[in-house]
């Protein structure tokens, strides 16, 4: 029975009786030791009724052994794994240690939990509980968290019990639900029925310090002796208020475990030091230190073990700290010393792991024999993408290890398998340690690559991109060519054009006339202004990635040659690029590299008026980026949603994106971040005809640190027409100026197309109209439809103005037209305002599609059906269970019109317009 906690049994029970009727949902129980976390978990098993349940608690030892806690959670249905999609089943075996091939990418063992909690799921609700999630490991918390935020229609309940300040991060972005003490009522029920008979003085105590903590309240009077539990000596003699309450219960679990005898504590230890509970092996190391079976009996009866099969387990986990808590030291090494022994000749696959951490944990000084084996232990750990254990094997290698040079290196490698598994503070305090071993000048270039990683990620590009300069000084070859990229590349977020050039021309002393040395050193002299040198030689590489391509181009060497296609003004080329990029990384579950490569691609399909896929891609992005824990992505993703809501009109959600964003951007000085999110808002300014607004805002960007490249491609033209609406030409000149040259470097027809355009709003009288022309001849040559819309209303504007309104309203049909087929509602309405001053009465007629209707998911989803994809490709593509692509398709069906799959592809095909265009 559980007291006093109604409402959360409540919780409980709704979800379980939801994952009955197909509906998926996870929830994080946490709080303190002893709260209920483990309660409440019991109660969802009890009520389970007709759900599988599969369950695994974690253990304090195993947080560093990578996969072990999925591993426990999953054994009792691996024969599940042949039914996965193959690279999916690879992944999952190699994590597993089952099959020698590793995955290729950390998340793919998360993408494989998802498909085998929904092939459970075929077979009925499942019910997964992982209790003292604070001790799995990290690998196996990212696997569990990334199937829980995909799952959705398949009847599978994830409870996850957390005790404050664990070894792993808590679930992120899961629902939660936080336990605290019960009240006093609760509290006296629950203390009354463990322990009648209290003085009541002594039950008022109780009551007091245990601040309605149900395990306190159990186990604290069982430290009383008779005559304190009947108020004769003032109870709990040791100083009880002064403790914390976890401490206070540890302590008296201790005084239970200090009655046992020699053999029984010796034994108790062991088990404490073991950290699977299997009990054979804890009787092998227990007898080698004299504690014979006899002693398994006396430790059962202290109530404090129990033994379940060939499982022995502890009370509760404070119990196991109390043990090895009040135990010297000398025995925690002789117990350590024992289970090594005791491990060596088990069969377990990580019985090798198991026993080189426990003969570090015997280890009482420098010992290169058991680092260079805990080091092989780091190699395996790695081999399955296990990148926190490989992390912790290797700093506690380096601990261990006795000369200086190889400490260092072994530092420095567990600094990059840290960085590796996305957790970048841990790498830099090891970074630091390893540039401070003595003498090693060797591992400099080493360093400053982890350091850069580091700086990129969590402080300012420009920093990042000096390290990299210092660093690669004592660098050559491939790892000098690859530093001193990132460093261009630094330099270009940062917006600094003397770090960019300073790098760009490292680059070429170091790799010669390539199209990547050369590309990027075109890169730099665009952020000087000099477009004309700049864009041919950035032009070259992104042909180098599209002519063959390169195999020996690696994905963020495609991705740079991409990038400069699209700072170029090559939205073809770029969408050339990206679109098989997002592919493959599909087909190869590479979780690790799409978010950026949907980033890029969503931009170009932005500027390309697919609307609607550039949002589904970049929200499809912003997820995975916060998922696999990207959080330097997650601001420019952001920014380009907010491109698609400034568009649309959509003011708040606008404003709700680039807020912070750029904030944080400016604060670490990446400038292209914070340029996207000045562009979103002058956008919307323009939309919403705040011209004065949109003029003030981005002239103070360009002049402040946003940079004169930014301002030349992306605000220029907004710049001019605010000038010339608010009366001040004057401010207009410059920003033509700029881009006038960047049009001509470029030499894209719509890029010219908008020169134009600006020409003629500064041009007077009549001469302005051949520039209009010109504008609409060189629109119909190229893409940007929003572009070539706007350029449509300003020339149907100035026809009106001039009386000729025959004239004026084809171009503001055409332009309405545009507008109402991109979203942009704003833009509509000022187009419909114009046509109707023209006499026009058919200036509002309605231009949605009915893909305008579904949500960004399903978006995706019925793209990919239309295509002729089955549920199950389509889950592999997105990263979903099938049941959940299937439901998307019923929820898309009524909102599209259509009775089933077969009518998809006609819809989606018919769908033409600009904003509408297939997903890539």
């Amino acid at each position: 029975m559980l007291y006093g906690r109604a409402a959360e049994q409540a919780t409980i029970e709704r979800l379980v009786a939801a994952a009955r009727d197909g509906q998926s949902a996870s929830l994080v129980v946490s709080g303190p030791a002893g709260i209920g976390k483990s309660a409440l978990l019991e109660h969802a098993a009890a009520a389970a009724d007709g759900l599988r349940v599969i369950r695994a608690q974690g253990v304090e030892f195993e947080a560093e052994l990578p996969f072990a806690g999925l591993h426990l959670l999953l054994a009792p249905v691996l024969d599940r794994i042949g039914r996965l999609p193959e690279p999916q089943a690879r992944a999952l075996a190699g994590a597993f240690g089952l099959a020698a091939e590793a995955p290729s990418d950390r998340f793919q063992v998360g993408l494989a939990v998802l498909s085998l909690l929904a092939e459970l799921a075929e077979d009925g609700p499942v019910l997964c509980l992982a209790d003292d999630a604070q001790w799995f490991d990290r690998a196996s918390v990212q696997a569990l968290t990334f199937a829980a935020r995909r799952l959705h229609r398949e009847g599978v309940l994830l409870l996850f019990g957390v005790r404050d300040g664990g070894v792993a991060p808590e679930p992120a972005g899961l629902p939660a639900l936080r336990l605290c003490g019960l009240d006093g009522d609760a509290a006296g029920a629950l203390l009354d029925a463990g322990a009648p008979g209290l003085a009541s003085r002594v039950r008022a105590r109780v009551l007091a310090e245990t601040e309605g903590n149900p395990l306190a309240l159990i186990e604290l009077p069982r430290a009383l002796t008779a005559e304190q539990r009947a108020g004769e000596i003032l109870p709990l003699s040791y100083n009880f208020g002064a403790l914390p309450l976890t401490d206070r219960v540890r302590t008296a679990f201790g005084a239970q475990a200090s009655r046992l005898g020699e053999p029984a504590a010796t034994l108790l230890l062991v088990a404490a030091c073991e950290e699977t509970g299997e009990l054979d092996v804890v009787l092998r190391a227990a007898q080698s230190l004299g504690a014979g079976p006899a002693a398994l009996e006396e430790a059962e009866r202290s109530g404090l073990l129990v033994a379940s099969g060939a499982l022995l387990a502890f009370r509760h986990p404070l119990a196991r700290a109390a043990v090895l808590q009040g135990s010297p030291l000398v025995r925690r090494l002789a117990a350590h010393g024992a289970l090594a022994g005791a491990l060596a000749v088990s069969a377990r696959p990580d019985a090798g792991d198991r026993v080189a951490w426990h003969r570090a944990a015997a280890a009482t000084g420098p010992d290169e024999q058991v680092a260079a084996t805990l080091e092989r232990t780091a190699h395996r750990a790695a081999g399955r993408t296990g990148y926190t254990a490989q992390a912790a094997a290797l700093e506690r290698a380096a601990e261990l290890t006795p000369g200086a040079s190889a400490r260092a290196r072994r530092l420095l490698a567990a600094a990059e398998a840290a960085v590796a598994a996305g957790d970048l503070r841990r790498a830099a305090a090891i970074g630091r340690r390893a540039a401070a071993e003595p003498g090693e000048d060797t591992l400099g270039p080493g360093i400053g690559r982890l350091r850069a990683a580091v700086e990129f990620e969590l402080g300012s590009p420009r920093d990042a991109a000096r390290i990299l300069l210092d660093a690669s000084a004592g660098a050559s070859g491939p790892v000098a060519v690859e530093m001193l990229i990132d460093a261009v590349r630094n330099g270009y977020f940062g917006g600094d054009p003397g770090l960019a050039l300073e790098a760009a021309a490292r680059l070429r002393e170091a790799a010669g006339e390539s199209p990547f040395a050369l590309g990027l050193d075109g890169l730099a002299r665009l952020m000087t202004g000099d477009a004309a040198h700049a864009v041919p030689r950035m032009r070259a590489l992104t042909r180098h990635a599209l002519d063959g391509p390169d195999p020996a181009l690696s994905p963020g060497q495609r991705l740079v040659a991409g990038a400069m296609a699209l700072i170029t003004g090559d939205d073809d080329s770029a969408m050339a690029v990206f679109g098989p990029l997002v592919s493959e990384a599909r087909d190869q579950a590479a979780l690790g590299w799409l978010p950026i490569a949907l980033e890029h691609l969503s931009i170009a399909e932005f500027f390309a008026g697919r609307l609607r896929d550039a949002g589904a891609h970049a929200q499809e992005g912003l997820v995975l980026a916060d998922t696999t824990g990207q959080t330097h992505r997650l601001d420019h993703l952001r920014c380009i949603l907010a491109w698609t809501a400034a568009l649309s009109g959509d003011e708040d959600r606008c404003r709700d994106l680039t807020g912070a964003a750029i904030g944080r951007a400016l604060e670490r000085r990446n400038v292209r971040t914070a340029a996207w999110g000045t562009m979103a808002l002058g956008l919307l300014d323009m939309g919403l005809a705040r011209y004065g607004q949109a003029l003030d805002r981005l002239d103070a960007a360009v002049e402040g640190p946003i940079g004169t490249h930014y301002a030349a491609t992306y605000f220029a033209p907004d710049q001019v027409e605010a000038a010339v609406r608010t009366g001040r030409p004057d401010r207009a000149a410059e920003p033509l100026r700029r881009f006038q040259a960047f049009a001509a470097a470029s030499g894209r027809p719509w890029a010219l197309a908008v020169a134009e355009r600006c020409t003629a709003l500064l041009t007077p009288g009549e001469a302005a109209e051949k520039h209009f022309a010109e504008a609409v001849r060189l629109h119909g040559q190229d893409g940007r439809p929003f572009e070539h819309a706007r350029t449509e209303l300003l020339f149907g504007e100035w026809l009106r103005r001039a009386q000729r309104k025959a004239e004026a309203r084809a171009r503001l049909r055409s332009a309405l037209r545009t507008f109402q087929q991109l979203g942009a509602r704003p833009w509509t309405a000022r187009s419909g305002a114009e046509l109707r001053a023209t006499g026009d009465a058919e200036a509002t007629a309605a231009g949605e599609s009915p893909l305008d209707r579904l949500t960004p998911q399903e978006l995706q989803v019925v793209r990919l059906a239309a295509q002729g994809m089955t549920n199950r490709d389509i889950a592999a593509q997105l990263f979903l269970s099938s049941r959940t692509v299937g439901y998307h398709l019923y929820k898309a069906y009524p909102k599209l019109g259509v009775a089933g799959r077969g009518e998809l592809a006609r819809l989606v095909h018919a769908d033409g317009a600009p904003g509408a265009a297939g997903a890539r």
